[in-house]
Order: structure tokens, then C-alpha cells, then sequence
């Protein structure tokens, strides 16, 4: 038997989750372009400013991608409570930092904002992103305990 013919763990998770990963990353690339479309059709047709809650969906559902984009690419970092509850949040929130900086600095603002509303905007943005972050984590705890509750049914006689 050559070494090769030796299943390794790693090769046997990846084997495992292969189909089911290949459906995640799908699915966090397919939310990533919806959140673009809601982001950019509040731009053109001026829903931010007609909608009030338009900016604070849109910072949701971005912070929540986020969160599924950084979990699949470092899956391991976030098993743990922790990691998923308390890591995970903080890494979008920084990110989410850097692109109110972005914003700030590289963009005209439409509706002349004070610095004082701006301020406000900003914090309002950054702890949306985090509830959408953090709302993943519920999202992926519930998800997981379903389907380790059915696979669990169906190895029960």
C-alpha cells in the first residue's frame, strides 16, 4: 500500500464537507451580489434618502455576509462560542471600520452631512454590521444543531 492510499484526516474532511462547502461559498457569493443590488439600487433611484431603514438593511445584510465570507475562508478560528460570538463580530466590525474610513475620505457626500450626523451615521453603521455579524453566528449554531439532530435521527434504528 503506498503512502498515498493512507486517508489522512484532513483529506477525509475535505471529502466529507467538499459538496456542502462548495454550496456555502455559493450561497455567500449569491448574498454578496444581492447586497450589492440593494446597495447600489438605493444609490440609483435614491432609496436612502426616501427609505430611512434602507442604509440600516443594507449595513445588516453586509455585515452578515461578511461574517459567512471570513467563516468559510477561516472556518477553523470560529468554531469555538468565542470565536463565533465575540471574534467574529470584532473582525467585521473592523472591517467595517476601514470602509466607513473609505467612505469618508474618498467620497463626496450627497446630502451635505455634518460632522455631527456623520459621527452618529457612522456608529449606527458599525453596530448594524456587528448585529449582522452576530446574527450569522445564530443563524450557523441553529443550522448546525438542526443538521446534526437529523443526521443523528437517521442513525437511530
Amino acid at each position: 500500500m503506498a503512502l498515498t492510499d493512507v486517508p489522512s484526516a484532513a483529506s477525509d474532511l475535505n471529502v466529507r464537507y467538499r459538496r456542502h462547502r462548495r454550496g456555502a461559498w455559493a450561497a455567500a457569493l449569491t448574498w454578496g451580489v444581492v447586497v450589492s443590488a440593494l446597495h447600489f439600487a438605493g444609490l440609483a433611484y435614491g432609496i436612502y434618502s426616501e427609505l430611512w431603514w434602507w442604509d440600516l438593511l443594507t449595513h445588516f445584510t453586509s455585515g452578515f455576509g461578511v461574517a459567512a465570507l471570513l467563516y468559510l475562508a477561516w472556518t477553523e478560528g470560529f468554531r469555538s462560542r468565542i470565536g463565533l460570538f465575540v471574534v467574529l463580530p470584532v473582525c467585521v466590525l473592523c472591517i467595517g471600520t476601514w470602509f466607513e474610513v473609505y467612505e469618508r475620505l474618498f467620497k463626496d457626500f450627497w446630502y451635505g452631512w455634518s460632522n455631527a450626523f456623520y459621527l452618529e451615521d457612522t456608529a449606527i453603521d458599525l453596530v448594524v454590521d456587528t448585529l449582522g455579524a452576530v446574527a450569522f453566528g445564530v443563524v450557523l449554531r441553529t443550522y448546525s444543531r438542526v443538521r446534526r439532530s437529523r443526521a443523528s435521527d437517521r442513525r437511530q434504528p
